[in-house]
């Protein structure tokens, strides 16, 4: 039962992280993290199909998905060039 508990404590406090990170690609890394505890917390209380889904939708499909979305928009960067004045 405590260790239930704590695998709990790690998943909610990785949610809040996954919320809170400025840079998404921590976030991502946390998420991962979050589903991850989640599956081991359904496998805890006795669920292993749950639990298997569970890794294998969410932090298999889905979080690679993230990662591959991140790469995409990180090099579409473009940096703002400023035009001179022209005097008159």
């Amino acid at each position: 039962m405590i260790a239930l508990l704590l695998v709990l404590i790690v998943t909610v406090v990785s949610a809040g992280l996954a919320v809170m990170m400025p840079n998404i690609v921590y976030g991502v890394v946390f998420l991962l993290c979050t589903n991850i505890s989640l599956a081991i917390a359904y496998y805890m209380m006795g669920a292993p199909t749950v639990a298997l889904f569970q890794l294998a939708i969410f932090a298999g499909a889905v979080v690679v998905f993230f990662i591959i979305t991140v790469m995409f928009t990180r090099a579409g960067e473009m940096e703002i060039v400023e035009e001179p004045e022209v005097a008159q």
